[in-house]
């Protein structure tokens, strides 16, 4: 079953995590997978991702014509996908290398039409104290 896991990304600044996410879902054990990237609007993003990930067979890269937002840039990767399974990840996150399979499993072995995923914070410094792990959800 061929996944397409959709990255959306819009500015420079995060251009360092928006690569170790890219790199993340390249890393995935299950294949065939597809690389969507949706950079919203920026064309200097456009270029650099272009120059760093255009040349692997597995990767579309397409950039909005001016900021459209994240829903827009999605529904764009969606669209673009070839996969009968799509599936996204935020430009800061970091995939697990059996994220995919994991998630074609469920696909597999149920009815779902829809999953979402498990997510954890990756704190920048120490975790806060008065910060209770009930709601790492909300830090994703």
């Amino acid at each position: 079953m061929k996944v397409s896991v959709v990255v959306c990304t819009y500015t420079m600044d995060r251009y360092d995590v928006f690569t170790e996410a890219v790199e993340s879902a390249l890393a995935q054990t299950h294949d065939p997978i597809e690389i969507v990237l949706v950079i919203d609007g920026n064309p200097e993003v456009y270029d650099r991702a272009v120059a760093d990930f255009g040349d692997r067979e597995n990767v579309v890269i397409s950039d909005n014509d001016e900021n459209q937002g994240i829903s827009y840039s999605r529904t764009r990767g969606a669209e673009l996908a070839s996969g009968e399974i799509v599936a996204f990840i935020d430009d800061d996150g970091v995939a697990e290398k059996d994220w995919i399979a994991n998630l074609v499993e469920v696909y597999e072995e149920t009815d779902a039409i829809a999953a979402g995923g498990d997510v954890r914070p990756n704190w920048q410094g120490e975790r806060p104290d008065f910060f209770p792990e009930e709601f790492y959800w909300l830090v994703g």
